[in-house]
């Protein structure tokens, strides 16, 4: 206990103040129609998204090729006729691209199909030898992808865990995930481990720890614990030697628009610009080496997107006087202290986080005024974390009360 308490402290310690130096960029919108809950893979510098949800939940099996070169968009040939999905899972071995699972009008799939682009065309795989399932994650090490999760029509999430080899069309069933079912969550990899984030259990928990997956001892490893709620919808790509995760829907049925970094070596989270609209989930997400792009999802009013937008060089920050322009006072405290905000716009809404030293949220709440009183006397008595973030930046403080 001792161990875990001394983890999660130094995790807090290791949250960086940070103001952000990259801006988000809209460009070109999507070209077929507004969706959420589609796929996408990525060959060399073209990413080919398609399936989803469109208005009046009609489901998609269209696709279209965004080459990042140029940023422009083109319509390839759809997913073979009667295969529209939504919740289906994307990947690539960097030659083909894969498109697997999925579900329609209560119908979840197993099937596996596979784009040539130098064809155009679509070729069936070898089915996963279980239940159908949509809503799976993926990540692809070396020549074998693993799926991870989902939805079947009998379980709300599952942890079955399975290895598709691209080299010989099979399927493998490997251990059960260990830390319980996944639904939705997000998977990315880097430097041939796997990563994990967020998703939700068979409860309806919507998990923040970040998991690590390593293939040669097939074991899976709880390496961070994401500095806020737990979160589905969301999306996480590796870039720049880091893990960025942006987007997504959390426990309290919030839709994000932020995005965050975090080195898988020093496992500091930092804070990164968020998209300049509405928080968003479902979207479909892909970058190549410096820039990040986000297309299509859904938003807080429930809308469909047909958005895209581009960020480039997305986890390069810097610090500026954000930091001082926050004071939170007296410190130590007798359960009551102040948050002082001068000289920002006084449009600014920011959002204030207090977590004990175990990572437990204790408050959460907006405020758009220079000053407020926070109480946490009905707390014992000990360290707590102040997070104060909004749309320019974000500051952590360390509060005593005794």
């Amino acid at each position: 206990m001792f161990q875990k308490k001394f983890i999660t402290l130094l995790f807090f310690i290791t949250l960086q103040k940070i103001v952000l130096s990259q801006f988000w960029q809209q460009i070109t919108d999507f070209p077929g129609p507004s969706r959420d809950d589609g796929t996408s893979f990525v060959i060399g510098n073209n990413a080919y998204c398609g399936t989803g949800l469109q208005d009046w939940f009609v489901a998609s099996n269209d696709f279209y090729l965004f080459d990042m070169s140029n940023e422009t968009w083109n319509a390839i040939d759809s997913l073979p006729f009667g295969s529209v999905r939504q919740y289906a899972t994307g990947f690539s071995d960097n030659i083909y691209g894969y498109v697997f699972g999925g579900v329609n009008a209560g119908i979840y799939y197993n099937d596996l199909f596979m784009y040539d682009p130098t064809t155009g065309n679509w070729q069936t795989k070898t089915t996963m030898p279980a239940t159908g399932r949509a809503g799976s994650a993926c990540f692809v090490i070396n020549d074998t992808a693993y799926i991870i999760g989902g939805r079947t029509t009998s379980a709300v999430s599952i942890n079955e865990v399975w290895a598709y080899c691209f080299t010989t069309d099979t399927w493998i069933q490997k251990n059960n995930f260990p830390f319980g079912e996944r639904w939705r969550a997000s998977a990315v990899a880097q430097n041939n481990k796997g990563y994990l984030i967020f998703g939700m259990d068979a409860t309806y928990h919507r998990h923040n720890e970040l998991i690590e997956y390593n293939p040669t001892t097939s074991m899976w490893t709880q390496i961070s614990t994401f500095p806020s709620l737990g979160r589905l919808y969301a999306s996480m790509k590796s870039i720049s030697g880091d893990l960025v995760v942006l987007t997504g829907l959390d426990t309290l049925n919030t839709s994000y628009n932020d995005m965050w970094r975090i080195n898988s070596t020093g496992l500091a989270w930092q804070q990164l610009s968020s998209i300049p609209s509405a928080g968003r989930r479902g979207g479909m997400c892909f970058n190549n080496t410096t820039t990040l792009y986000y297309t299509t999802g859904i938003d807080t009013s429930n809308t469909r997107l047909k958005q895209t937008w581009k960020v480039t060089n997305p986890t390069c920050v810097e610090e500026n006087n954000y930091s001082s322009n926050i004071s939170c006072y007296p410190n130590p405290t007798d359960g009551k202290f102040i948050i002082s905000i001068h000289q920002l716009p006084s449009n600014l809404k920011h959002t204030v986080t207090i977590y004990n030293l175990l990572g437990k949220i204790i408050q959460c709440f907006e405020i758009n005024t220079s000053t407020v009183t926070i109480d946490i006397s009905a707390q014992p008595k000990g360290m707590y974390l102040i997070k104060i973030q909004n749309e320019r930046g974000m500051r952590t403080e360390k509060i005593v009360y005794e």
